[in-house]
């Protein structure tokens, strides 16, 4: 079967830009890190540096790759936009038609014909596939990233997932835990309806979130300007959404917040985007644990097949899941300096891929990292 070429556009126009999306029609599939809000909130508040690569059939979107440009020293990249935060992507696509190689060496060309300044695309933590369709981009050179995605087959049935790993034990705690939330005056599990209730389970999580960083001595990801200003606005605008792409949900234990988690949504997946936990009186009774318990029982009752922790391997995600998943990076060299500095990419993810891959190592690495950076 013969399908259409596909001419590649670079627009950079937020209006034009967000106006994209629309076009892709029912047939949409895309990462949540690759939608209009996200773009747009994200280029309003953190870089106006940003630009949509899109692939088209006649004026018809097929493709769309938001891209935000950064410096990096003397190295200038497009990356996807959200940095750090964009995580587990995925491009925007149509259903309706396939993207060739070709097709994307067409768009890869039409970005530096129109910016001739960016040196590389790096484009990190893809998916290889969403809801069974392949990602496109994975048909250029690709490497898997050092950091996999731990996931959750539902089936539509709490007691089959419980089952797979210690249910006995999940069980024995979390009765544990639901007496003590009880005794300290009462919980409940809330979902931010309004923007007043986003905004204080945000204020609550980065106020958590710093503490816990720089304990650890880890670089925090929302200090940069405008990064909370970008959350608060893309949960704020969801609060009015029927399926709303991008959800926070809250443990709440005698009127106050003790654990917030950021969910987002991708067709059949749900994405755990990041959690934080208050470390008060309430600390030992897990609250973290407790509010995931809760969300995987209460996503086993949905359509969802899948309920990922996104990127990251950690101790709790290891206790629910059945699914490891890897993620990919693509570089895509526009200039010499951008070859450069994609083979320092490759080789510095190869050596990071194999410290964290040795259980040891990284262990010690970690505790390097918080005595040498870490606040005591």
């Amino acid at each position: 079967m013969a399908f259409p070429s596909l001419k590649a556009k670079i627009i950079s126009s937020a209006v034009e830009a967000k106006e994209m999306w629309p076009g892709l029609g029912d047939a949409f599939l895309g990462g949540p890190a690759q939608t209009a809000d996200w773009f747009s909130f994200w280029q309003a508040s953190v870089n106006p540096d940003c630009l949509v690569a899109a692939l088209l059939v006649g004026d018809e979107p097929v493709l769309l790759l938001p891209l935000e440009i950064m410096q990096r020293g003397l190295v200038r990249m497009a990356l996807f936009v959200g940095g750090p935060h964009a995580n587990c992507n995925f491009p925007a696509l149509s259903l309706a038609h396939q993207v060739a190689r070709d097709d994307l060496a067409v768009l890869s060309e039409a970005l530096h014909q129109a910016r001739p300044d960016i040196d590389l695309i790096s484009l990190t933590r893809q998916l290889r596939a969403l809801d069974g369709v392949a990602n496109p981009l994975l048909q250029l050179a690709s490497r898997e990233n050092a950091n996999v995605s731990l996931a959750i087959t539902l089936d539509r049935n709490f007691e089959v997932v419980l089952g797979r790993n210690n249910a006995k034990r999940k069980k024995k705690k979390h009765r544990q835990n639901t007496r003590r939330f009880k005794e300290a005056g009462g919980y409940r599990i809330v979902a931010g309806n309004s923007p007043s209730e986003t905004r204080t389970m945000l204020d609550n999580y980065f106020a958590w979130k710093a503490k816990r960083l720089a304990k650890a001595g880890i670089k925090n990801t929302y200090e940069p300007a405008g990064i909370k200003d970008f959350f608060h606005r893309l949960f704020a605008k969801e609060t009015s959404s029927a399926s709303p792409r991008f959800q926070l949900k809250a443990l709440e234990v005698n009127g106050q917040y003790r654990a917030v988690v950021g969910k987002s949504y991708a067709r059949g997946q749900t994405f755990i985007d990041f959690i934080g936990i208050a470390e008060d009186e309430l600390v030992n009774a897990s609250p973290g644990e407790f509010l995931f318990f809760e969300d995987i029982q209460d996503s086993c009752k949905t359509d969802l097949a899948i309920y990922s922790f996104g990127i990251g391997d950690e101790p709790y995600k290891r206790s629910w899941s059945d699914i490891e998943v890897a993620t990919y990076d693509t570089d895509i060299s526009l200039t010499i300096k951008g070859r450069i500095f994609a083979s320092y990419l490759g080789a510095r993810s190869k050596l990071v891929r194999a410290i964290k891959q040795n259980g040891a190592v990284w262990a010690r690495v970690k505790k390097a990292r918080s005595r040498l950076f870490g606040k005591r």
